[in-house]
């Protein structure tokens, strides 16, 4: 409807220009009858200079009831009034200057009047129009030319208020299925939501408690778990109290991402396992820095950092070595993490399907906000891990890991 009123609107100004330029089109062709008495100039001048008032404020303005009434008045006191201003044989015919300056108001009273005002201020043109001609000496070859203009305009009145409600209802339509189509997004949103706030929390709870509990399980004490523990509560302390919201500003071109892996590399060092930590800028400028590099969104860092620590856990809980690698690449907008290490290894087929660790805390938790994931692996080989963000555009050129879907 908006859409629809702008056009019409603007459509109101162009038509409004055209008739001021047709009464000055006329005034030039009859210039030997206003010559003759330049106060029958009065008409045309009044008609070009409302006209000119008219088309400017609708360029720019919806009228408003109002003004609408003050604009009918304006035309129909023309339209009786200015009938001498008209060469007489001119009067009453449908090419006149007058009948077309009233005419050019008709669009304004039918699309934007109110329903019931524009029904009293619709019939006004053609009303006032049939009694100027009836007050106005006719000219020699009017005949019967002021009840045709007079039918024409009611045409042109009848054409308008057809159009004005086939449009309406076609506009009304389409915004209740922009706003169904809206609800549908918005319901869709919600669930994903709340489906990806649980996952989340799901990856947690396997990350933290049951981490814990298998390695208690497998006989670990002392501070080291007491430290675990407590790292443990932190982390759930922190999901619940701040879900991660896409709106959140970015985390600083991916510097904070880096900061927080390396931490994650010295709580894992922490544990027991070595960590060699890389950190390489793609497309670097001077200095060694990314150029034009923006932030990385909050819930992606998050999500790369806690998939980075579940996949140095993995190592630590199942490769059977004491050693990892970790490389995090950082580009204008992306962000690659590599996990690496050259332990026992495994199939990736006959992993067993309730295991939520690489499915959950380390696929999924990436994929969830747009990022890839691809995990190689074979026994005796050792496994790679592979996780990046492509951001919103990739660079040209960007050397990103392939995503493996199976994960």
């Amino acid at each position: 409807m908006t859409v629809l009123g702008s056009v019409v609107l603007r459509m109101a100004a162009i038509v409004r220009v055209f008739g001021v330029c047709y009464v000055l089109v006329q005034v030039a062709i009859w210039h030997v009858y206003y010559a003759a008495d330049p106060w029958l100039l009065s008409g045309p001048l009044a008609a070009v200079a409302w006209g000119c008032v008219a088309a400017a404020y609708l360029r720019r303005h919806r009228p408003p009831w109002p003004l609408i009434l003050l604009d009918t008045s304006v035309y129909a006191t023309l339209a009786i009034g200015a009938g001498a201003c008209v060469p007489p044989d001119m009067r009453g015919v449908a090419g006149n200057w007058l009948y077309v300056a009233v005419a050019s108001q008709v669009i304004v009273i039918v699309w934007f009047a109110p329903r019931l005002l524009a029904v009293l201020l619709g019939l006004a043109p053609e009303a006032a129009y049939w009694a100027g001609a009836a007050v106005t000496p006719p000219g020699r070859a009017q005949g019967n030319a002021p009840l045709v203009s007079g039918a024409l305009l009611f045409v042109v009145l009848a054409v308008h208020w057809t159009g004005r409600g086939m449009l309406y209802r076609r506009a009304a339509r389409a915004d209740l299925g922009f706003a169904a189509a809206d609800q549908e997004a918005h319901d869709q949103y919600v669930v994903l939501s709340r489906n990806t706030e649980r996952r989340e929390h799901e990856r947690l709870v396997h990350d933290t408690v049951l981490n814990t509990l298998t390695a208690i399980s497998r006989g670990s004490s002392g501070r080291a778990l007491v430290a675990r523990c407590e790292h443990d509560i932190a982390l759930l302390e922190h999901a619940l109290a701040a879900p991660p919201d896409p709106a959140d500003p970015p985390a600083g071109g991916g510097a904070s991402v880096v900061a927080d892996v390396e931490a994650v590399a010295s709580e894992m060092r922490a544990r027991g396992l070595c960590v060699h930590l890389e950190v390489a800028v793609r497309d670097a400028g001077p200095g060694g820095t990314a150029r034009d590099e923006p932030g990385i969104p909050v819930p992606v860092a998050r999500a790369l950092v806690h998939a980075t620590r579940e996949a140095l856990a993995n190592v630590a809980a199942h490769a059977g070595t004491g050693q990892a690698w970790v490389s995090v690449t950082r580009g204008p907008g992306t962000l690659d993490v590599t996990v690496r290490d050259t332990g026992a290894g495994f199939d990736p087929a006959r992993v067993d399907p309730a295991r939520l660790g690489l499915r959950r805390s380390i696929t999924e938790r990436v994929t969830d906000w747009g990022g890839r994931v691809s995990v190689r692996s074979a026994p005796g080989q050792g496994t790679l891990v592979s996780m990046s963000w492509p951001g919103a555009v990739p660079a040209a050129g960007a050397d990103l890991v392939a995503s493996d879907s199976s994960w």
